[in-house]
């Protein structure tokens, strides 16, 4: 994304655990206030065009086709396509791409149906037929597979998940907080995440004399959250609100936290939540989406969504249970169902299976 790195991350660690094993080219367009085409050669040959955003998805389109005809005149030709996030660059296969054989990369929850009113109906009927053009579609977990096919997708599926940057998150040593410490990262979006369920559950660990810290914090409104602490009543001594982060700076906190929680309303395969396994961290999180498709006893307490009393009682449980967990056979797992090297392979297997 122009103005924010951490955006997108998910997809450049697909891209490149797939540049492992194939040759790859990246094209992306983003509303801007000005018209702008950057390319660069690292990692791989990218190029990013920046649109003035008038027409929504008529000028998505366009931009694409302006960076595909740039890459074109650097040389680049193409014979199959990957697109990661059905909409919308996805409307590119139903005009200039319509020719190009491609499968579909999928972790949107906007899919479910809670969420479909936060996009247009016209979004989700072109989406509908992108999906429906692929050769196959690689949701990253079976619970947005299940989801896709209510949403009318017809085609055939592989579940393929998201993957961990492992020389970042893995198991260095036992958590660095000498006080134990509860971990939230996210988009801090209400409707999505349940901050303020979350908040509200722990005060009621405070009230009933739990002792331990809660850091919270990630891309989203950090002054509203810190409204949201105030006003619930939170020990604020105990709680340590955290700014959007890089990787590295997320990867430290995971090394000095204890317990990852998620008291999501949705979601489909959570990174963070592999990033957390990956460290050789346990995680607290509601049966949504993919999660229990990640989680079991061995690494994780599971909850039902909006739960508050059961999250209350969670942390008192992680807390006396927690030396049972085996940090270091978490980690190892769960670099070897989510590193690098498990998703490579996975996707050149299907290259293999369905390219020309």
């Amino acid at each position: 994304m122009p103005d924010d790195p951490r955006l997108g991350n998910f997809v450049e660690q697909h891209l490149l655990a797939i540049q492992a094993t194939n040759p790859v080219v990246l094209l992306s367009a983003f509303p801007a206030a000005k018209n702008g085409v950057h390319y660069k050669k690292e990692p791989f040959p990218q190029v990013q065009v920046l649109y003035k955003k008038r027409f929504s998805l008529l000028s998505h389109h366009q931009a694409l086709k302006k960076g595909y005809r740039f890459l074109r005149s650097q040389g680049h030709q193409f014979e199959f396509a990957h697109l990661h996030v059905c909409h919308p660059s996805g409307i590119a296969f139903l005009g200039f791409l319509r020719k190009l054989p491609f499968v579909v990369s999928e972790h949107y929850s906007g899919y479910q149906a809670i969420r479909q009113e936060e996009w247009s109906k016209l979004g989700q009927k072109l989406a509908r037929r992108v999906f429906n053009k692929a050769r196959l579609i690689l949701p990253v977990s079976k619970a947005l597979g299940q989801t896709l096919s209510d949403f009318g997708v017809n085609q055939n599926f592989k579940v393929i998940g998201n993957v961990v940057n492992t020389a970042l998150f893995n198991y260095q040593c036992q958590p660095s907080s000498k006080e134990f410490t509860f971990l939230h990262i996210s988009s801090l979006q209400e409707h999505t995440k349940n901050i303020l369920g979350l908040l509200r559950a722990f005060k009621a660990y405070q009230e009933a004399g739990g002792k331990a810290k809660l850091k919270i914090g990630g891309d989203g409104d950090t002054g509203t959250l810190k409204k949201q602490v105030e006003s619930a009543g939170i020990d604020f001594s105990k709680v340590e609100i955290l700014e959007a982060m890089r990787s590295e700076e997320v990867s430290a906190q995971m090394q000095a936290s204890h317990c990852f929680v998620l008291f999501s309303r949705v979601e489909n395969q959570p990174v963070v939540l592999l990033e957390a396994l990956c460290s050789g961290r346990p995680f607290i999180a509601t049966k949504v989406g993919g999660i229990p498709e990640i989680g079991d006893a061995s690494n994780c307490l599971l909850i039902d969504s909006g739960d508050e009393n059961a999250l209350t009682q969670r942390f008192f449980q992680m807390e006396k249970e927690y030396a049972q967990y085996k940090l270091s056979e978490i980690a190892e797992k769960a670099a070897a169902l989510h590193g690098k090297a498990a998703i490579s392979a996975a996707f050149a297997e299907v290259y293999a299976n369905v390219r020309p």
